[in-house]
């Protein structure tokens, strides 16, 4: 079994990750790391027995850990990634993997070297209706992908422990808005379903009042160009209602998912509804639940790991270079 350290015991962690290890048979959460004494007492409370911690570096060197799940906000995932790395321990991390693209290419060398794995997560994936698209366009159902379209509309960006603060809106620590937070989610199943780098990104970004006073973008549209086909993000945190919807066109016919619905048209058409909608609650444990096992099998085999690392380090540089295209798109406007 293996025996894992949660650091950052807030609301990803408390009702994404922590219920689904507790449906895992084949994993033990051994420790909490959270600077919050608050959230410490609740983690206790949830696992009788379990031993709590400050940070990662009041974790004692005799404790027995064989990975750390990084669930903190995003601006401080590298240096705890770096020193789980250093104990030899696996790493499975929230997204935003990184903000940075050398500290990811340094924490990719180091594990490499360490002969550990580093494990995004890229939870949508494995929510059932993606996963039944994806399975769709992966038999042929629709020939060649050419065209793909993600929809995110929120009321709102996404509740923080802390809503005091929301730190989603502090670019210091969420490395930007939407884009950067729905927004990955949505890059990485483009790049999942292309099965292709990236040629080049365009993006129109929106701030309210032109940007005066908010620190971060509410609402994206990013076009990606892909050897084969494009794809087209729409993100916005100003919606009227609470949606996901997903299109998928290929050379012979398409895909559309519209939260709950799954529609295929193309040779053998067919719809199919499912039980709880994409953009029902924010935290999926049982998307988490149906990851864990790859990601026990990236830390019993760290090299199934690299692909997943490629691809949070393509998520990131599509995202800088969608900032940078809006940045450039605004100093041409008069």
């Amino acid at each position: 079994m293996l025996r894992g350290l949660i650091l950052g015991f807030g609301e990803v962690a408390r009702h994404g990750h922590w219920p689904a290890y507790q449906r895992c048979s084949d994993v033990e959460i051994v420790a909490i790391a959270d600077r919050s004494a608050e959230r410490r007492a609740v983690a206790a409370s949830l696992m009788p027995g379990v031993r709590t911690f400050a940070s990662l570096a009041d974790v004692p060197r005799t404790l027995s850990v064989d990975f750390v799940d990084i669930c903190t906000p995003p601006a401080l995932h590298a240096e705890p990634m770096l020193a789980a790395i250093a104990r030899d321990w696996h790493v499975l991390c929230e997204k935003p993997f990184l903000l940075d693209g050398a500290l990811a290419e340094r924490a990719r060398a180091r594990a490499i070297d360490a002969g550990v794995a580093l494990v995004p997560v890229h939870n949508w994936k494995y929510a059932p209706i993606v996963r039944s698209a994806t399975a769709a366009l992966r038999t042929g159902a629709i020939g060649e992908l050419r065209h793909v379209r993600v929809e995110t509309s929120r009321l709102r960006a996404a509740r923080t422990a802390d809503e005091r603060a929301n730190w989603r809106r502090d670019p210091a620590i969420a490395g930007g808005g939407i884009l950067m937070d729905h927004g990955w989610h949505s890059v990485y199943l483009a790049l999942h379903w292309f099965a292709e780098r990236a040629q080049s990104v365009r993006a129109a970004l929106q701030r309210p009042g032109g940007g005066a006073g908010v620190p971060v973008e509410e609402e994206a549209r990013v076009h990606i160009e892909f050897p084969n086909g494009r794809a087209e993000l729409l993100l916005t945190w100003n919606g009227e209602v609470r949606r996901n919807a997903m299109l998928l066109e290929g050379s012979r016919g398409r895909i559309v998912v519209d939260d709950d619905l799954l529609v295929v048209e193309g040779e053998a058409s067919r719809s199919e509804r499912f039980p709880r909608a994409l953009s029902a609650g924010s935290h999926h444990d049982d998307w988490f639940a149906a990851m864990l096992p790859d990601v026990i099998g990236c830390f019993r085999q760290p090299t199934r790991s690299r692909p997943l690392v490629d691809e949070a380090a393509q998520c990131l540089s599509i995202i800088q270079q969608a900032y940078r295209s809006d940045a450039a798109l605004a100093s041409t406007e008069p």
